[in-house]
């Protein structure tokens, strides 16, 4: 196999760097040149819809996926997404937490869902982003409890919820 080496490349006339038809160009996939900083170098989705439910205020697993980073530089952007979270009212406001954890088991984001006086249900969001400096599988958790004393159950009440992991290049 022959290689040539150069510095820099230019087009003899116009802007464009045109190949020979039929052939592709393949980048350097252990190199984190291969992905400018900002772009997206995997997704992973988790999706399910079975009912998750508690009456505690320590966090339950909702549900969880797994990545393995291309490059320990990169960071994973994390989406944790319920369609539907009920809050069940006792005796006084009705509040869930929702949570992402970390690999090391970590909480890296905590939100709050719910309103004053009544039970409710509503989608429930959260994202954050993690640096793991690893290249090995790393799996992260959404979760969620009961925040308030008064708040009877949380639950998914069956319906969607996912997790979804994205690798950016730094």
């Amino acid at each position: 196999m022959s290689k040539i080496e150069v510095n820099e490349l230019a087009a003899r006339s116009g802007t464009n760097i045109a190949m020979t038809s039929g052939h592709t160009m393949q980048p350097n996939f252990h190199s984190s040149t291969a992905f400018p900083a900002g772009h997206v170098i995997q997704t992973v989705i988790n999706t399910a819809t079975s009912n998750i439910s508690t009456t505690s205020t320590t966090p339950q697993d909702v549900i969880s996926a797994s990545i393995t980073p291309k490059f320990a530089t990169s960071t994973i952007h994390i989406e944790g997404y319920i369609s539907r979270l009920e809050i069940v009212y006792g005796s006084s406001n009705a509040y869930a937490s929702v949570y992402l954890r970390d690999p090391s088991d970590n909480n890296i984001t905590t939100g709050v869902s719910g309103e004053a006086g009544d039970s409710n249900s509503s989608p429930a969001a959260i994202f954050a982003t993690h640096s793991p400096n690893a290249t090995s599988s790393q799996t992260y958790k959404l979760m969620f409890s009961k925040a308030s004393g008064g708040t009877t159950s949380t639950s998914t009440d069956s319906q969607r919820y996912t997790i979804k992991l994205t690798e950016v290049a730094q």
